[in-house]
């Protein structure tokens, strides 16, 4: 499948894999097994308060606000406080993110919501499964209205990609903080070391540097350049001993 090009606002360019079909099937699936379940506990619940309730006016209103009303609301509800992601793409390994490469604003979600009715509900999923074939980039109308695309969080990495930087003997890490990082991050931090040194893109190789700090969690006033590098060696000897 081909890659997601995004622009940010400080006009670096990103690239990322759009969700596959069949991520985007089980992610709902997922989903659903979760519905059924709900139904079931609530159904045995329900049944123990007694056949009379189950046709009373207030018994259609409890069935409503306890059972179907957070279903309605399951994708909007989990999509904004779980940073774009529903029960099913968190197992996936699938979010929602901005076409502008941040997360999308509450107004996105919502206008992904609103049409989930014509992606997903008067046709079943058939709208949502062609727009997606069709479109290429991991979107349904409602990320097509909203500006937003539905990508992957991890990708395969190969065995060339995670050449490791050469330690010498007694080297002392500086930031043993570097172990937290995966595999892809780091295949993304000899990249933007990369680029930004053909490029002399000192932006790029200065959002890297920040996010990798917010990622690990540490302050440094290290040239950004040099910070990285020390992070990848980091990593390879942490890695190595431990």
């Amino acid at each position: 499948m081909s890659q997601i090009q995004i622009q940010t606002t400080q006009n670096v360019a990103l690239s990322f894999t759009p969700a596959s079909i069949g991520d985007r099937i089980l992610a709902h699936l997922i989903d659903w097994v979760i519905f059924i379940a709900w139904f079931l506990i609530f159904a045995l619940l329900y049944s123990s308060l007694g056949s009379s309730l189950l046709s009373s006016k207030i018994g259609i209103v409890i069935s409503f606000v306890f059972m179907l009303l957070p279903v309605m609301l399951y994708d909007l509800i989990f999509e904004v406080f779980m940073n774009g992601q529903s029960l099913g793409k968190r197992a996936m390994s699938v979010r929602v993110l901005a076409l502008d490469g941040t997360s999308p604003t509450l107004g996105a979600y919502l206008m992904r919501w609103i049409f989930r009715l014509v992606d997903t509900g008067i046709f079943g999923s058939m709208v949502a499964l062609i727009v997606v074939a069709v479109n290429g980039k991991g979107q349904r109308l409602g990320d097509i209205a909203a500006g937003t695309a539905v990508v992957k969080l991890k990708e395969t990495v190969s065995l060339a990609q995670l050449k490791q930087e050469k330690i010498q003997e007694g080297y002392v890490p500086m930031f043993s903080e570097a172990s937290l990082l995966s595999d892809r991050d780091i295949v993304t931090i000899r990249a933007v070391l990369k680029k930004g040194s053909e490029e002399n893109n000192s932006i790029l190789v200065g959002e890297a540097a920040q996010k990798v700090k917010e990622v690990i969690g540490i302050q440094s006033d290290m040239d950004n350049m040099k910070f990285l590098k020390q992070v990848l060696q980091d990593h390879t000897y942490l890695m190595m001993v431990g």
